[in-house]
């Protein structure tokens, strides 16, 4: 899993040059191939523009999921633009529903600013999200607000949750300093392994069987759906 725009980062002086269309993306090929060769998944985000006959001149945050037995199997256009991204990206409009990843979890991926949105993350947990990840470029002016909503995102959900943040400075409009601080969390809250404040690869494991055991545990699933169908009831 690869940070948010990681091909290009947020380099608004050369997006003209830097954007691919949407659908002839050779970074989507070549990770498709990387994949395929690989035998495994690559998640992140990238930034394209509509086709070459559309009037649309917005850029596009977009964030994808790779399978390696189905290519390109999700994508999601960013719904929560922040600060400067409003000048010049296209805001998505919909919450795509999970994908059954390799038939093993249901998984949906969200971008960055997303993050501080709780709404879509229950949305995409209703959907029966078992795995959520954020890819995002998150500042280190505001990164205990990263880490802390990374976890809550993972806790209120009981659902694990894959938060990959980029590393390094940036000078476009503005100097931005990033911190790294990925991390996976487990639906309890737990922070399983987490990255330094350096380009690093982790890894962990996740298992269906704690999944559920925290949500025997903690069981706020089932009893928000209960509290939703008696609300419904009640209102008849």
């Amino acid at each position: 899993i690869v940070p948010e725009l990681f091909t290009t980062g947020f380099n608004y002086s050369n997006f003209s040059e830097l954007a691919e269309y949407r659908n002839e993306s050779e970074t989507i090929k070549q990770l498709e191939e990387i994949s395929e060769e690989y035998s495994t998944g690559i998640a992140g985000s990238i930034l394209m523009k509509e086709s070459k006959n559309s009037e649309d001149k917005d850029y596009l945050n977009i964030g994808f999921i790779i399978e390696p037995t189905k290519g390109l199997s999700y994508t999601y256009q960013k719904v929560n633009l922040w600060g400067e991204e409003k000048k010049h990206f296209k805001s998505g409009a919909k919450i795509p529903k999970p994908i059954n990843f390799l038939n093993k979890a249901k998984v949906g991926l969200l971008i960055c600013y997303d993050m501080r949105f709780s709404e879509i993350y229950l949305q995409q947990v209703i959907n029966g999200v078992e795995i959520l990840i954020t890819t995002a470029a998150w500042p280190s002016a505001r990164v205990n607000h990263f880490n802390l909503l990374a976890k809550a995102r993972a806790l209120e959900n009981t659902t694990y949750h894959i938060a990959v943040n980029r590393i390094g400075i940036e000078k476009d409009l503005i100097e931005t300093t990033y911190p790294g601080s990925s991390r996976v969390i487990d639906p309890l809250g737990k922070i399983l392994v987490k990255a330094k404040k350096k380009e690093q690869l982790i890894n962990t494991k996740l298992t269906n069987k704690n999944l559920q055991e925290a949500r025997d545990k903690i069981p706020v699933l089932v009893d928000r759906q209960k509290r939703i169908k008696n609300y419904e009831i009640n209102q008849i």
